[in-house]
């Protein structure tokens, strides 16, 4: 009987003793809960769950904190869809601490924030990139340039394609402040020897392609800085001297000869000649904004006019240019959506 009696006593101490350090862990962890160290309130309600394995308060505490923990985890890693499908299921657990509850819930809605503005920021991102006329939106680029990293992981997943449309937008922004100093150096009329000879032989060129067109007396007349910027400027755009020629024609109409202007024969039913042609593309808005990418490939007289093969220097797109007789200008990519019109009378 005394072994009996002292058999019971131990069990009730231990049963004391379990329930003490069950309630201690209860008590400790909503107390971290309360100082917001949720993984710290974790161990303790993990530590109830030892006390008593079949707890259902302790199970539901201790399941709260977990997807609390989960779901920040999840955000800080760029996982945000993943996170808020979490935070969701967290929010469901019933027989929780209604702190938990509290910050459950307040998560979820910063998840679902969060979110959002990954999608946006993917959506615009993404679109920008596709942009090949260097007309970026400055809104969706001044947001890319201001993204701090550090307090906002949860978008770490697009900062490859953040840090792609900055440099393909510096890029072009480089290349056009380039075309603006060689525009203005156009301006200047000392130029260097080799630019001198460059001009005298791009002079030569153009009258040797068309001597009926082309006035040599009026060219030598035009600046010889004027000649090699239109060169370049041809150049690029892989054209040839007809095509310098009428680039030059737009600042100096007078050295075309007389009976040769727009409206002459060149232009009249009998059609327009290539260079004509090529000439007329500087009407159409989308060769004006990406002429310095623009490589003609190619050309070909159809029935209505002239139909010129481009494509992008360095990248993927193309198509064609049609220049028709009739005054308009038609730009397709080469899947045959258009990407611009135009009218060059």
């Amino acid at each position: 009987m005394t072994f009996s009696r002292n058999s019971a006593v131990e069990t009730a101490l231990v049963i004391s003793d379990t329930s003490s350090g069950y309630r201690n862990s209860i008590s400790k962890g909503l107390d971290a809960v309360a100082e917001n160290k949720m993984s710290k309130a974790l161990t303790y309600f993990d530590n109830a769950l030892t006390q008593k394995p079949k707890d259902t308060k302790a199970k539901a505490y201790r399941d709260q904190a977990q997807a609390y923990v989960d779901t920040n985890s999840q955000l800080k890693a760029g996982e945000v869809q993943k996170a808020v499908t979490t935070i969701t299921d967290g929010v469901k657990i019933k027989n929780g601490a209604k702190s938990l509850d509290t910050k459950l819930s307040d998560l979820k809605t910063t998840a679902k924030a969060d979110l959002a503005e990954y999608k946006q920021l993917d959506k615009d991102v993404t679109a920008q990139l596709k942009i090949t006329d260097g007309n970026y939106s400055s809104d969706v680029l001044k947001q890319c340039k201001n993204i701090d990293w550090k307090k906002k992981p949860y978008l770490s997943k697009l900062k490859s394609k953040v840090n792609k449309l900055i440099k393909q937008s510096n890029q072009k922004s480089s290349s056009s402040s380039s075309a603006a100093s060689t525009s203005s150096s156009s301006a200047d009329t000392k130029v260097s020897a080799a630019d001198k000879k460059e001009a005298d032989q791009m002079r030569q060129n153009i009258v040797q392609a068309d001597p009926d067109h082309w006035d040599s007396a009026a060219l030598a007349q035009v600046p010889d800085s004027v000649i090699v910027a239109a060169t370049k400027k041809s150049n690029d755009a892989g054209g040839d001297p007809g095509t310098t020629a009428n680039m030059i024609a737009e600042q100096y109409p007078n050295i075309k000869k007389n009976g040769s202007s727009d409206s002459d024969t060149n232009d009249s039913d009998s059609g327009l000649s290539a260079s004509d042609a090529k000439g007329k593309l500087g009407s159409l808005d989308f060769y004006n904004k990406n002429s310095s990418h623009i490589h003609i490939t190619g050309q070909q007289q159809t029935a209505d006019g002239w139909e010129f093969t481009w494509q992008f220097v360095g990248g993927n797109m193309g198509g064609t240019f049609d220049v028709n007789n009739d005054g308009s200008i038609t730009a397709n990519a080469s899947g045959g959506d258009s990407v611009g019109t135009g009218s060059w009378k």
